[in-house]
């Protein structure tokens, strides 16, 4: 659990006056606790049994104060009992206050270092993650984190203080006395020590399975509108009451092993309690003790037991809290696989030559492009096309060095990516992909996405040039109308305008397309292709396309198969070679029907379904 707090004491480390006054709080509050009992001896050994005794009027000189009547006696005693309790209540409360505020604060800082950390983490890195795990680490996780850091603090720290400070005055007012009130002490840390393993271990998997379900419910939540489409409610169904389930099991382990637990520590706490009654009610009796003293030990007793169980039912805690910790150190120990490389040098701005030099590439242990040889001369427009799955969208991705190559390089302006810091290069990238993303915010804000120091001026002409103005006029709150998450509340072609319009504020050299105009009906085509001939102007555009309307305007086109380029050239060239993009030619323009008598009898059939 030290461990744990070492981990992020980076994270603590700017709260460390705030720290160390509380901690002195409560080092003071165990203090206190051990001074708490000796009023309570005073009255009884020097008020009342004394008077009981005799019926004196005074008591025995006490503490150099002279002789005191019973009344000043009791007076001075009660008077000190309340103020140590005043004293205690008041140093708990503000070491509370303290630490209970040093672990928000540092909490807050671990989250943000999590948040960071991931999005610098490569795209390969979050290829294989589920982002539910994710977000459960950041937010659950870093709580369970921070009631451990607390509670060390907080409850840990002062406990061992008590242990000590009442194990050191029981041996030193009656060593035989406290090794028998210390007799049962053994078996209650073996006890800890047992449990303390097995709810680690059920708390990790709790924890794993809570991954599960929020995996889970981010998929379904995030694919509703299929799901609805569909009508699979009922597979979704299963398959969360599946990993409900199994969450329910893992959690009911923690509750059944806290169940076993607490009573045993409380059974252990009880016996000890009945040894000392026992013994120390007969050496009362036979006068070797007084009722005073025995009443302090019982109050030692129960003080030493209660931090025993405390410490002991903190088990939970700390094994909630180290498996948590176990799970972020994951996140945060993982290097990104993307990083600038020692004497890497922010880039120039580019004139917008690209090109792929013997380069190949994979995730993990599959390979995707073999030897890719390809260039974009600044102000070109290059086409990518291919059979799904030929590995396009990969190439692509390599450019802006969202993934590094396995072999071969990826030079910008004849230099070396690798040696320029990542950042400058990507700033002067613009990506506009076939599923444009916007961001909650309003639509100017998804904008100006990404840009610095841009005037309402120039985001109002990229608006006007990529067609947002088009339908942004009819709407009441004009730019500053909110767009819900992912935009599901505009068409297609209207979020693609606005991905567009980021691009243009953006002004970058070299432009990237990802199919953007697939799946768009035929006006919100031609609004969108308006608006990327005016992004494309003066620019290096990299395009993946399959219509022939965008193919044909480019300088050159390379035809992928299999994660190879197989052809190479302009649309009129590679259509007289006869190869693969021929063939592609002719499934867009078939010379004659494929199959013509499909058609009538394909409607007949339509008819006749419907009709049953």
């Amino acid at each position: 659990m030290f461990r744990t707090f070492w981990r992020f004491r980076k994270a603590a480390a700017p709260h460390a006056w705030a720290m160390g006054g509380g901690t002195l709080l409560v080092i003071f509050v165990a203090a206190l606790q051990v001074a708490l009992p000796w009023p309570m001896k005073i009255i009884i050994d020097d008020v009342l049994q004394p008077l009981g005794k005799s019926g004196t009027e005074t008591t025995p000189e006490f503490l150099g104060l002279g002789s005191l009547s019973p009344l000043q006696l009791l007076l001075l005693a009660a008077s000190a009992l309340l103020v140590l309790t005043v004293m205690n209540a008041a140093a708990d409360y503000l070491g509370t206050l303290l630490l209970n505020g040093v672990g928000e604060k540092t909490m807050a800082a671990i989250r943000a270092d999590v948040f960071v950390h991931l999005q610098r983490l490569s795209l390969s890195f979050h290829d294989r993650q589920r982002l539910g795990d994710l977000v459960t680490r950041t937010t659950t996780d870093v709580d369970y984190v921070r009631s451990l850091m607390v509670s060390m603090l907080s409850v840990l720290l002062p406990n061992i203080f008590i242990l000590g400070f009442i194990t050191t005055i029981c041996v030193l007012v009656d060593p035989t006395f406290a090794l028998i009130g210390l007799a049962v002490a053994p078996l209650m840390f073996v006890t800890v020590l047992v449990y303390r393993r097995r709810i680690k271990s059920a708390s990790k998997e709790a924890r794993s399975k809570d991954s599960d379900i929020a995996a889970a419910m981010s998929e379904t939540f995030a694919s509703v509108r299929v799901m609805q489409t569909y009508t699979s409610e009922t597979q979704h169904e299963e398959a969360f009451r599946f990993r409900n389930d199994g969450r329910m099991n893992a959690g009911l382990r923690v509750i059944r092993l806290q169940s076993m637990f607490s009573p045993l520590v409380d059974v252990i706490a009880t016996l000890g309690t009945v040894l000392v009654l026992w013994i120390g009610a007969q050496r009362v009796l036979d006068g070797s003790m007084t009722l005073g003293l025995l009443l302090v030990f019982i109050a030692y007793l129960k003080a030493m037991y209660s931090p025993m169980k405390s410490l002991a039912k903190l088990t939970t805690v700390i094994s909630r809290g180290q498996a948590s910790a176990e799970r972020i150190q994951e996140i945060l120990d993982t290097a990104p696989a993307i990083a600038d490389e020692l004497g890497a040098v922010p880039a120039p701005r580019l004139t917008g030559r690209v090109e792929l030099r013997n380069v190949s590439f994979g995730y993990q242990d599959r390979d995707v492009l073999h030897e890719i040889n390809l260039k974009a001369e600044p102000g070109s427009l290059v086409a990518i096309t291919g059979p799904t799955g030929a590995g396009k969208s990969s190439i692509v991705s390599l450019i802006p060095r969202l993934y590094d190559v396995t072999e071969g390089t990826v030079l910008l302006d004849r230099i070396d990516i690798r040696k320029l810091q990542v950042p400058t290069v990507r700033k002067q990238i613009s990506m506009v992909l076939q599923e444009a993303i916007l961001f909650r915010g309003t639509i100017y804000d998804n904008i100006v996405y990404g840009c610095e120091s841009v005037s309402r001026e120039q985001v109002l002409a990229a608006a006007e040039a990529a067609y947002v103005d088009e339908f942004v006029r009819d709407l009441p709150q004009g730019y500053d109308t909110p767009v819900a998450e992912r935009g599901v509340t505009l068409s297609g072609g209207q979020r693609q305008r606005i991905a567009i319009a980021r691009a243009l504020v953006r002004d970058s050299p070299i432009v990237i397309l990802d199919e953007p105009t697939s799946g768009l009906d035929a006006i919100s085509e031609q609004y969108v292709m308006h608006g990327l001939d005016r992004l494309m102007a003066g620019r290096t555009v990299i395009v993946i396309a399959h219509r022939l309307s965008t193919l044909k305007r480019a300088d050159r086109i390379y035809v992928l198969d299999h994660g190879r380029i197989i052809e190479s050239g302009r649309h009129e060239e590679l259509v007289a070679a006869g190869g693969l993009y021929s063939r592609l030619d002719e499934i867009q323009h078939p010379q004659e029907p494929a199959i013509p008598a499909m058609a009538p009898v394909r409607a007949q059939s339509m008819q006749t379904e419907a009709r049953v």
